[in-house]
């Protein structure tokens, strides 16, 4: 599984973030097949370092910090709160809600529901699997997009994304 070294940062790869994407990879070949073809494209990647600074300057309240929740696994089968919780990283996004077929039986997923980010370029951003996928790669992987949500529109998420981006007010160890 070489892929899995190519999409996780060294000092990351013992976080239990990313125990659905190794499972997936080892068990299901087709899905390793398309991972390494995206990867190769550049059309399918992990979060980037970038990815992960949006993470950490997070002002959140009652955790140390957003990506404790990644580094202890709290993000599998919660996937509608995590990745709620990214876009408030993100300047425009898209939270969207559907079908993921190959998560069907995991965690808190037993149909395939699924929730995941669509960011202005137009890429999916999973918090279940910790991909960047491109819209090509991800009709190939199995998503089906039900309904999609802008939450910039909406002033309560806009007060609570404000909030979470305020330095000033972040918790500081």
């Amino acid at each position: 599984m070489e892929i899995i070294n190519k999409l996780i940062d060294e000092k990351r790869m013992h976080y239990k973030c990313f125990d659905e994407l190794r499972r997936l990879l080892s068990e299901n070949q087709q899905f390793r097949e398309i991972v390494e073809k995206g990867y190769l494209e550049g059309e399918i990647y992990g979060f980037t370092e970038e990815m992960w600074k949006k993470i950490n300057s997070q002002n959140i309240r009652r955790i140390n910090s957003f990506e404790d929740v990644f580094r202890d696994g709290a993000n599998i089968g919660y996937c509608t709160v995590a990745s709620k919780q990214l876009s408030y990283s993100l300047d425009t996004c898209y939270l969207c809600g559907g079908v993921l077929p190959i998560l069907k039986g995991t965690i808190n997923c037993e149909d395939g529901s699924h929730t995941w980010i669509r960011n202005s370029d137009n890429e999916i951003i999973d918090t279940t699997l910790m991909l960047v996928l491109s819209e090509k790669y991800a009709k190939q992987i199995g998503y089906i997009e039900e309904n999609y949500y802008n939450p910039n529109l909406d002033p309560i998420y806009m007060a609570t994304k404000e909030f979470t981006r305020d330095s000033n007010l972040r918790n500081h160890k």
